[in-house]
């Protein structure tokens, strides 16, 4: 039989992957309107976090299916890994839902710290990193920190009293 830390430790897992996708989605859609609203092709939010892989196809306008399913399953497989190493700091801790999800506006901001001075360069897309204006990549990532707290919301422990 399982211990309960065991289980507690999946349950927070199972939360994390849930608000990793949930927080790959609002980026999606966000970064999809900034595209659109800045007439450039839908399809470079879709394709950008295959850039590692794929290089200058990656930044071509237009669509391209396998670039497009690269880009996409990339982009959700670092959602997901952001969203689990939230789960496990703050699961268990018995934070209040605010909490939790300030948690969530912070953790963007750590992840945007890692993700443009040490995941971008060591990948080779430093430059890219650099190009961005950092108030943009600072509100981006505090977006997703916000959705990644709240898609974790229905399995954080609390200590609050049920309302």
């Amino acid at each position: 039989m399982p211990r309960t830390n065991e289980i507690s430790r999946g349950h927070a897992i199972g939360g994390g992957v849930v608000a990793g996708i949930i927080g790959g989605i609002v980026l999606a859609i966000i970064l999809s309107i900034l595209y659109v609203t800045q007439h450039q092709s839908i399809w470079l939010a879709m394709k950008g976090a295959g850039a590692p892989y794929l290089h200058e196809r990656a930044t071509q306008p237009g669509f391209d299916a396998p670039a497009v399913l690269l880009g996409i399953v990339a982009h959700f497989v670092v959602s997901i890994v952001w969203g689990v190493l939230f789960a496990l700091i703050v699961y268990g801790y018995g934070l209040p839902k605010s909490a939790t999800v300030l948690a969530g506006a912070v953790w963007g901001i750590v992840v945007w710290l890692i993700m443009y001075y040490v995941v971008l360069p060591l990948v080779g897309l430093g430059q890219m990193a650099r190009s961005t204006p950092v108030g943009n990549a600072i509100i981006l990532h505090v977006i997703f920190g916000l959705a990644v707290g709240l898609g974790f919301l229905p399995f954080q422990t609390s200590l609050e009293e049920p309302t």
